[in-house]
């Protein structure tokens, strides 16, 4: 049995100061051994090398500590116990002390230890190796609170099986599934007892019962008390996964968690708000958190933003499914997004605080959420932080659904804001921590630490613009203007890259600011290419003012600028070039430039060969050819070249 050194401070002879115990066991020739452990390594020794005295200085020191888990009474045992006399009850209860005994030492102590140490205690009579090893074999199998009856003279902790029908069995198990969890065995057997009296089952006594429970496995226990599910998930070893070496920022774990006490956002309404955090799994250190009123993609979003700007981008969020998160505020753009992690996003999707930063997107499996930092974070803060004495008179229990009572009076936020502020750092700071890597620095120390090797991506201002906004779809109206929520941004500036948009039947994507409606927005078209920023707001003024003419005035002098400048870009012919046109348009068509062909001859069917034209009388040498030939030769040759035939 290995044992730390400094777990034998101040045993026997051993000093109580870690380098002089360490000297002395040196001293002593006893070898000491290094070992691993949380926070580093750790001398150990074996118990066996020890000095004899030292080593049942040890035992003893131990026999205090040790305990054993009582285990489930026995009504029936203990009823027959308390029927016995006085000394027969007396001496069960002094082998059930030596019994227990025995089982707290565990077989890492040796038998000359083991007997020593009972010896000291009760003395010589019954204490021998034989007689201990028989105490042994009576309580195999069980109770340790069952240990005096079992030990009772001329009682047998393994009694004979009676027999049982198996529909009574049957019926006993049943009972105990369609029950609650923690339904008592024994109220389970008197239901079959009580049946089986007009069924005629034979239905022996509960400890049979018992024993028959206590044989089977403990799958088959589970199943019986909680049902296939809970079983399933209480039977899941869980896998280790070494992230010692994980840089810091490599993974951020993300979560919200509903608090336990009431707070007013100053409006006077009692709500149990909501606290988002943002957890590096490299380090366990909490790099932001937000308290809303509710788990929303706005205030996701903000955090989000406020960490990559006090710490820089991260690579990648790993967060569950919830709505919040998987959002187009925060996973727009993500080829999958969705709950069934296999349908892709379709339609307009407007691009999320993940897609601008360039940070990767992970979800946790369903079902599967605690496998995320944040969530075991949280589990370490719940108590911490919901049952402080500040939030006294505001809390309301942990139900989820709990509602506020007439005694409960919430905290302002400002005070709430206020302790979770001091205990996160407080969490963060506090040192001597055992997890992976840490070696008993604090989180705050393993962070930075790991933050030198790290090369910061610090975002730019045009990203930290875009990710600050929300997206909605919309359509552009005839003015080239869009409307969303009441709200219509539109103006001569941006007029003519708007009205593109138009009539096309596609939407485009309106991105405002979530604080600040009356903020210019921008507009992207669905294949995520901008069109145009700056989309000032039309502010409604009120009917008749000055304001209002003074906005129609300066609307009707833009778009008479623009249509001057159309008119200038068109760069149209003037009154009398175009008359010149016309003139010249109506000569050609009354004397076209191609003579009259001649008329056709009509002659009476004919059904031999085809019909061919006459031939040409032959010219004369002293005929002068036309002109127009020339002409309509070198309209041919030029059209035939066109086509791609050759000139003779």
């Amino acid at each position: 049995m290995l044992v730390a050194v400094r777990s034998l401070q101040g045993v026997g002879k051993i000093p109580c100061d870690r380098t002089s115990a360490s000297k002395w066991l040196a001293r002593k020739g006893v070898p000491i051994l290094s070992q691993c452990g949380n926070g580093g390594t750790f001398d150990a020794v074996r118990t066996s090398d020890l000095p004899d005295e030292e080593r049942l200085a040890f035992h003893r020191k131990r026999i205090s500590e040790l305990h054993l888990c009582p285990g489930t009474y026995d009504d029936d045992a203990h009823d027959v116990f308390m029927q016995a006399s006085p000394s027969r009850r007396a001496r069960a209860e002094r082998k059930a002390a030596i019994a227990q005994l025995l089982v707290s030492l565990g077989t890492s102590v040796g038998w000359p230890e083991r007997i020593r140490l009972v010896q000291e205690k009760f003395g010589d009579e019954g204490t021998s190796k034989p007689s201990l090893k028989r105490l042994l074999s009576a309580v195999e199998g069980a109770d340790p609170i069952n240990y005096a009856p079992a030990l009772l003279d001329g009682y047998k902790a393994t009694a004979r099986h009676a027999e049982m029908s198996e529909d009574a069995w049957r019926f006993f198990m049943t009972t105990i599934r369609d029950a609650g969890p923690d339904f008592p065995l024994k109220s389970a057997w008197r239901d079959t007892r009580d049946a089986g009296r007009f069924l005629g089952w034979l239905v022996p006594s509960y400890p049979t019962f018992y024993r028959r429970w206590e044989a089977l496995s403990e799958a088959e226990r589970l199943h019986a008390r909680y049902g296939r599910d809970a079983t399933h998930t209480r039977l899941v070893q869980p896998s280790h996964r070494d992230k010692s070496s994980l840089p810091p920022l490599a993974w951020v774990s993300l979560d919200g968690r509903v608090q336990d006490f009431w707070v007013d956002f100053g409006d006077g309404k009692p709500v149990r708000p909501v606290m988002l955090a943002l957890v590096d799994v490299g380090s366990n250190i909490v790099l932001g958190w937000e308290l809303a009123p509710s788990e929303n993609a706005a205030r996701t979003v903000r955090l989000i933003k406020n960490v990559c700007q006090r710490h820089g981008i991260f690579d990648r969020l790993y967060t569950d499914n919830g709505s919040a998160f998987a959002g187009h505020l925060v996973a727009g753009g993500n080829v999958h997004r969705f709950r069934n992690g296999r349908k892709k996003a379709e339609g307009v999707q407007p691009p999320g605080i993940c897609q601008i930063m360039g940070i990767d997107l992970t979800f946790a499996l369903p079902k599967n959420a605690q496998a995320k930092i944040a969530e075991r974070t949280f589990a370490v803060l719940s108590r911490v932080i919901d049952d402080r004495p500040e939030f006294k008179g505001c809390h309301a229990g942990h139900a989820p659904g709990a509602t506020p009572t007439p005694g409960v009076n919430p905290v302002p936020v400002e005070v709430a804001q206020s302790v979770i502020r001091r205990e996160i750092q407080r969490h963060n700071q506090e040192p001597g921590r055992r997890s992976q890597g840490a070696r008993g620095r604090s989180y705050e120390q393993v962070f930075n630490d790991g933050l030198q090797d790290r090369i910061k991506r610090q975002p730019t201002a045009r990203q930290l613009y875009l990710a600050g906004l929300i997206y909605s779809p919309v359509s552009v109206d005839r003015f080239g203007q869009v409307r969303k929520n009441g709200w219509i941004y539109g103006g001569p500036s941006t007029q003519q890259a708007m009205l593109e948009h138009h009539g096309t039947g596609r939407k485009i994507l309106l991105g405002r600011d979530p604080d600040d409606f009356s903020a210019p927005a921008i507009a992207f078209d669905e294949d995520g290419r901008l069109i145009c920023e700056n989309i000032e707001p039309v502010q409604s003024g009120s009917y008749g003012s000055v304001d209002g003419i003074r906005d129609a005035a300066r609307n009707r002098k833009a778009a008479r600028a623009a249509v001057a400048a159309a008119e200038t870009a068109n760069n149209y012919l003037d009154d009398a070039q175009f008359a010149n046109a016309l003139a010249a348009l109506d000569q050609s068509v009354a004397s076209p430039e191609e003579p009259d062909r001649p008329a056709q001859r009509v002659v009476a069917g004919h059904f031999g060969s085809p019909l061919t034209d006459a031939p040409a009388a032959e010219e004369t040498a002293d005929e002068a050819i036309p002109a127009e030939f020339y002409r309509n030769m070198d309209t041919a040759l030029a059209a035939k070249r066109s086509r791609g035939g050759k000139s003779a």
